[in-house]
């Protein structure tokens, strides 16, 4: 999934920025496990700034997205598919699709 204006935090294994297809900012994080895989989460902008302005309030909300996962509330989509429900393996679709389009 693309990201405009992304801003990466290697040793958090997330990133942030402005996804245009689905018009919200997201949080990409990175899952380590027997292979790699992303799940995505929605973010508020405020929350996009404190890269910059509070990054320890963003790693403390990326560790939880980690730790909740797919139960997060903010749960947006999966690569993996195996855990996304029939909405959210569309939102995956839509946004890599119209992205390769485009």
């Amino acid at each position: 999934m693309e990201l405009l204006n992304e801003k990466i935090r290697n040793d958090g294994f997330y990133s942030v920025g402005f996804n245009p297809v689905v018009k919200q900012y997201i949080m990409i994080v990175t899952i380590c496990h027997w292979f790699w895989f992303e799940r995505y989460y929605l973010i508020s902008k405020e929350e996009y700034e404190w890269f910059d302005s509070a990054i320890q309030k963003l790693d403390d909300l990326a560790n939880e997205c980690y730790r909740q996962g797919i139960e997060h509330p903010r749960f947006y989509c999966s690569e993996l598919k195996c855990e996304n429900t029939l909405k959210q393996e569309m939102n995956l679709r839509s946004a890599t699709n119209k992205q390769q389009t485009d």
